[in-house]
Protein backbone atom coordinates (compact mmCIF):
# COMPACT_ATOMS: atom_id res chain seq x y z
CA UNK A 1 0.00 0.00 0.00
CA UNK A 2 1.25 3.56 -0.75
CA UNK A 3 2.31 5.72 2.21
CA UNK A 4 1.57 9.46 2.39
CA UNK A 5 4.76 11.51 2.01
CA UNK A 6 3.40 14.08 4.52
CA UNK A 7 1.65 12.22 7.36
CA UNK A 8 2.92 8.66 6.80
CA UNK A 9 -0.53 7.12 6.64
CA UNK A 10 -1.23 4.20 4.33
CA UNK A 11 -3.90 4.88 1.75
CA UNK A 12 -5.56 3.08 -1.10
CA UNK A 13 -4.05 3.47 -4.59
CA UNK A 14 -6.23 4.78 -7.38
CA UNK A 15 -7.15 2.17 -9.99
CA UNK A 16 -5.51 4.09 -12.84
CA UNK A 17 -2.85 6.70 -13.38
CA UNK A 18 0.30 7.55 -11.45
CA UNK A 19 0.27 6.71 -7.75
CA UNK A 20 -0.31 9.88 -5.62
CA UNK A 21 2.26 10.97 -3.04
CA UNK A 22 -0.27 12.30 -0.52
CA UNK A 23 -3.39 10.78 1.03
CA UNK A 24 -5.43 14.01 0.74
CA UNK A 25 -5.35 17.55 -0.64
CA UNK A 26 -4.84 18.80 2.91
CA UNK A 27 -1.56 16.86 3.26
CA UNK A 28 -0.48 18.06 -0.16
CA UNK A 29 -1.14 21.68 0.90
CA UNK A 30 0.79 21.24 4.19
CA UNK A 31 3.77 19.80 2.29
CA UNK A 32 3.73 22.76 -0.10
CA UNK A 33 3.64 25.30 2.79
CA UNK A 34 6.54 23.47 4.49
CA UNK A 35 8.70 23.73 1.39
CA UNK A 36 7.95 27.44 1.06
CA UNK A 37 8.96 28.00 4.68
CA UNK A 38 12.41 26.45 4.22
CA UNK A 39 15.24 29.03 4.06
CA UNK A 40 16.72 29.61 0.59
CA UNK A 41 20.19 28.07 0.25
CA UNK A 42 23.02 30.60 -0.08
CA UNK A 43 24.10 31.40 -3.62
CA UNK A 44 27.70 30.75 -4.52
CA UNK A 45 29.94 33.77 -4.59
CA UNK A 46 30.56 35.14 -8.06
CA UNK A 47 34.22 35.60 -8.82
CA UNK A 48 35.29 38.99 -10.08
CA UNK A 49 37.89 37.30 -12.29
CA UNK A 50 37.30 37.47 -16.02
CA UNK A 51 35.75 34.25 -17.35
CA UNK A 52 38.13 31.94 -19.20
CA UNK A 53 37.71 32.08 -22.98
CA UNK A 54 36.00 29.06 -24.46
CA UNK A 55 38.34 26.79 -26.42
CA UNK A 56 36.52 26.92 -29.69
CA UNK A 57 39.59 26.69 -31.92
CA UNK A 58 38.88 29.82 -33.91
CA UNK A 59 42.45 29.92 -35.26
CA UNK A 60 42.76 26.17 -35.73
CA UNK A 61 43.87 24.74 -39.09
CA UNK A 62 44.06 21.27 -40.58
CA UNK A 63 47.85 21.55 -40.84
CA UNK A 64 48.14 22.37 -37.13
CA UNK A 65 45.97 19.39 -36.22
CA UNK A 66 47.99 17.03 -38.42
CA UNK A 67 51.33 18.28 -37.06
CA UNK A 68 50.15 17.74 -33.48
CA UNK A 69 48.87 14.27 -34.30
CA UNK A 70 52.15 13.28 -35.98
CA UNK A 71 54.14 14.46 -32.95
CA UNK A 72 51.99 12.33 -30.64
CA UNK A 73 52.24 9.23 -32.83
CA UNK A 74 55.99 9.66 -33.31
CA UNK A 75 56.55 9.94 -29.57
CA UNK A 76 54.11 7.38 -28.17
CA UNK A 77 52.77 5.28 -31.04
CA UNK A 78 49.47 5.15 -32.85
CA UNK A 79 47.77 3.54 -29.83
CA UNK A 80 48.29 6.78 -27.88
CA UNK A 81 46.61 8.88 -30.55
CA UNK A 82 43.11 10.13 -29.76
CA UNK A 83 41.06 13.12 -30.79
CA UNK A 84 41.04 14.29 -27.20
CA UNK A 85 44.81 14.20 -26.90
CA UNK A 86 45.25 16.00 -30.21
CA UNK A 87 42.81 18.67 -29.00
CA UNK A 88 44.80 19.12 -25.81
CA UNK A 89 48.00 19.51 -27.83
CA UNK A 90 46.28 22.19 -29.93
CA UNK A 91 44.79 23.83 -26.80
CA UNK A 92 41.22 23.56 -28.07
CA UNK A 93 38.13 21.61 -27.14
CA UNK A 94 37.78 18.18 -28.68
CA UNK A 95 34.70 19.10 -30.70
CA UNK A 96 36.62 21.93 -32.36
CA UNK A 97 38.64 19.32 -34.28
CA UNK A 98 35.53 18.02 -36.01
CA UNK A 99 35.10 21.34 -37.81
CA UNK A 100 38.30 20.43 -39.72
CA UNK A 101 38.53 16.60 -39.82
CA UNK A 102 35.80 13.97 -39.87
CA UNK A 103 37.32 11.75 -37.20
CA UNK A 104 40.35 9.70 -36.20
CA UNK A 105 40.44 7.57 -39.36
CA UNK A 106 40.35 10.65 -41.56
CA UNK A 107 43.06 12.23 -39.41
CA UNK A 108 45.35 9.20 -39.82
CA UNK A 109 44.97 9.44 -43.61
CA UNK A 110 45.98 13.10 -43.44
CA UNK A 111 48.98 12.15 -41.29
CA UNK A 112 50.11 9.54 -43.82
CA UNK A 113 49.74 12.03 -46.65
CA UNK A 114 51.76 14.63 -44.74
CA UNK A 115 54.72 12.43 -43.79
CA UNK A 116 54.94 10.84 -47.25
CA UNK A 117 54.79 14.20 -48.98
CA UNK A 118 57.54 15.53 -46.68
CA UNK A 119 59.82 12.53 -47.33
CA UNK A 120 59.91 12.91 -51.10
CA UNK A 121 62.75 11.22 -52.96
CA UNK A 122 65.20 13.16 -55.18
CA UNK A 123 64.66 13.65 -58.89
CA UNK A 124 64.25 10.56 -61.00
CA UNK A 125 67.18 8.88 -62.67
CA UNK A 126 65.78 8.03 -66.11
CA UNK A 127 67.21 4.88 -67.63
CA UNK A 128 68.71 3.52 -64.39
CA UNK A 129 65.97 1.26 -63.06
CA UNK A 130 68.13 -0.26 -60.31
CA UNK A 131 69.23 3.06 -58.81
CA UNK A 132 65.69 4.41 -59.01
CA UNK A 133 64.10 1.41 -57.26
CA UNK A 134 66.84 1.54 -54.60
CA UNK A 135 66.12 5.21 -53.95
CA UNK A 136 62.39 4.56 -53.58
CA UNK A 137 63.13 1.70 -51.15
CA UNK A 138 65.57 3.75 -49.08
CA UNK A 139 63.11 6.63 -48.83
CA UNK A 140 60.49 4.18 -47.53
CA UNK A 141 62.98 2.74 -45.02
CA UNK A 142 63.85 6.22 -43.76
CA UNK A 143 60.14 7.02 -43.43
CA UNK A 144 59.48 4.00 -41.18
CA UNK A 145 62.51 4.92 -39.10
CA UNK A 146 61.30 8.49 -38.58
CA UNK A 147 57.59 7.61 -38.25
CA UNK A 148 57.27 3.99 -37.04
CA UNK A 149 53.47 4.24 -36.76
CA UNK A 150 53.22 4.67 -40.55
CA UNK A 151 54.18 1.02 -41.09
CA UNK A 152 51.24 -0.10 -38.95
CA UNK A 153 48.92 1.84 -41.24
CA UNK A 154 50.48 0.92 -44.57
CA UNK A 155 51.39 -2.75 -44.12
CA UNK A 156 47.91 -3.75 -45.21
CA UNK A 157 46.08 -4.97 -48.29
CA UNK A 158 43.83 -1.93 -47.84
CA UNK A 159 46.19 0.95 -47.08
CA UNK A 160 45.02 4.57 -47.24
CA UNK A 161 45.18 5.49 -50.94
CA UNK A 162 46.27 9.07 -50.41
CA UNK A 163 48.06 10.90 -53.26
CA UNK A 164 51.59 10.75 -51.83
CA UNK A 165 51.39 6.97 -51.25
CA UNK A 166 50.09 6.37 -54.76
CA UNK A 167 52.84 8.62 -56.11
CA UNK A 168 55.45 6.43 -54.41
CA UNK A 169 54.12 3.27 -56.06
CA UNK A 170 53.80 5.10 -59.37
CA UNK A 171 57.43 6.15 -59.17
CA UNK A 172 58.59 2.60 -58.43
CA UNK A 173 56.63 1.34 -61.43
CA UNK A 174 57.93 4.16 -63.65
CA UNK A 175 61.49 2.99 -62.97
CA UNK A 176 60.72 -0.05 -65.14
CA UNK A 177 59.51 1.89 -68.17
CA UNK A 178 60.98 0.86 -71.50
CA UNK A 179 61.68 -2.78 -70.64
CA UNK A 180 58.67 -4.26 -72.41
CA UNK A 181 57.05 -5.66 -69.26
CA UNK A 182 53.30 -5.95 -68.92
CA UNK A 183 51.60 -3.77 -66.25
CA UNK A 184 50.94 -6.69 -63.87
CA UNK A 185 54.60 -7.74 -63.85
CA UNK A 186 55.71 -4.14 -63.33
CA UNK A 187 53.29 -3.78 -60.41
CA UNK A 188 54.46 -7.03 -58.84
CA UNK A 189 58.10 -6.00 -59.05
CA UNK A 190 57.36 -2.64 -57.44
CA UNK A 191 55.27 -4.23 -54.69
CA UNK A 192 57.99 -6.84 -54.08
CA UNK A 193 60.53 -4.09 -53.42
CA UNK A 194 58.17 -2.10 -51.20
CA UNK A 195 57.07 -5.28 -49.42
CA UNK A 196 60.70 -6.13 -48.68
CA UNK A 197 61.06 -2.75 -46.99
CA UNK A 198 57.91 -3.30 -44.95
CA UNK A 199 59.01 -6.76 -43.85
CA UNK A 200 62.35 -5.55 -42.48
CA UNK A 201 60.59 -2.42 -41.26
CA UNK A 202 58.83 -4.59 -38.67
CA UNK A 203 62.23 -5.24 -37.08
CA UNK A 204 63.12 -1.55 -37.16
CA UNK A 205 59.78 -0.57 -35.57
CA UNK A 206 60.20 -3.26 -32.91
CA UNK A 207 63.64 -1.89 -32.12
CA UNK A 208 62.27 1.65 -31.79
CA UNK A 209 59.37 0.56 -29.59
CA UNK A 210 61.69 -1.41 -27.33
CA UNK A 211 63.87 1.67 -26.92
CA UNK A 212 60.78 3.80 -26.20
CA UNK A 213 59.76 1.36 -23.47
CA UNK A 214 63.31 1.52 -22.06
CA UNK A 215 63.82 -2.14 -22.82
CA UNK A 216 67.08 -3.70 -24.02
CA UNK A 217 68.34 -2.53 -27.38
CA UNK A 218 68.86 -5.02 -30.17
CA UNK A 219 72.63 -4.89 -29.58
CA UNK A 220 72.15 -5.53 -25.85
CA UNK A 221 69.79 -8.41 -26.54
CA UNK A 222 72.26 -9.84 -29.05
CA UNK A 223 75.07 -9.66 -26.50
CA UNK A 224 73.21 -11.11 -23.50
CA UNK A 225 70.14 -13.17 -24.33
CA UNK A 226 71.04 -14.78 -27.66
CA UNK A 227 74.39 -16.32 -26.58
CA UNK A 228 72.73 -18.16 -23.71
CA UNK A 229 70.33 -19.88 -26.10
CA UNK A 230 73.00 -20.65 -28.66
CA UNK A 231 75.45 -22.19 -26.16
CA UNK A 232 73.06 -24.96 -25.16
CA UNK A 233 74.85 -28.23 -25.73
CA UNK A 234 73.49 -31.19 -27.64
CA UNK A 235 75.94 -34.05 -27.28
CA UNK A 236 79.50 -32.96 -28.01
CA UNK A 237 78.81 -29.45 -29.25
CA UNK A 238 76.34 -26.59 -29.62
CA UNK A 239 72.83 -27.59 -30.57
CA UNK A 240 72.79 -24.95 -33.31
CA UNK A 241 76.40 -24.75 -34.51
CA UNK A 242 75.79 -22.45 -37.49
CA UNK A 243 73.96 -19.92 -35.39
CA UNK A 244 76.55 -20.27 -32.64
CA UNK A 245 79.24 -19.34 -35.15
CA UNK A 246 77.70 -15.83 -35.32
CA UNK A 247 78.12 -15.16 -31.61
CA UNK A 248 81.15 -12.91 -32.09
CA UNK A 249 79.67 -11.13 -35.13
CA UNK A 250 77.32 -8.45 -33.76
CA UNK A 251 76.32 -7.32 -37.23
CA UNK A 252 74.49 -10.60 -37.70
CA UNK A 253 71.46 -9.29 -35.81
CA UNK A 254 72.12 -5.78 -34.55
CA UNK A 255 72.89 -4.01 -37.85
CA UNK A 256 69.44 -3.59 -39.34
CA UNK A 257 70.59 -0.97 -41.83
CA UNK A 258 73.24 -3.37 -43.12
CA UNK A 259 70.65 -6.14 -43.35
CA UNK A 260 68.32 -3.84 -45.25
CA UNK A 261 70.99 -2.87 -47.79
CA UNK A 262 72.08 -6.47 -48.26
CA UNK A 263 68.56 -7.76 -48.85
CA UNK A 264 67.73 -4.88 -51.19
CA UNK A 265 70.80 -5.58 -53.32
CA UNK A 266 69.98 -9.28 -53.52
CA UNK A 267 66.37 -8.55 -54.49
CA UNK A 268 67.48 -6.18 -57.25
CA UNK A 269 70.00 -8.81 -58.41
CA UNK A 270 67.09 -11.20 -58.81
CA UNK A 271 65.05 -8.68 -60.79
CA UNK A 272 67.90 -7.87 -63.21
CA UNK A 273 67.71 -11.07 -65.32
CA UNK A 274 64.01 -10.53 -65.86
CA UNK A 275 64.65 -7.05 -67.27
CA UNK A 276 67.65 -8.11 -69.34
CA UNK A 277 65.59 -10.85 -70.92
Amino acid sequence: MPICAQCGTEFGRLPRGRAPRYCSRACQARAYRARRAEPEPPRPEVSEREPEPSRTGGGLTVDAIVRAAVRIADADGLEALSMRRVAEACDVGTMALYHHVDGKDALIELMVEAVYAASGTPERLPGDWRAELARVARAEWALYTAHPWALQVLASVQPPLVPSVLAGVERAMAALDGHGLDPLTVHRIAQSVLGQVQGLGLLRVSEIESSRAEGPSLAQWRASVAPVALRRQDGDGPRFPRLASLERIPEAAADLDGLFEFSLDRLLDGIAPLLDR
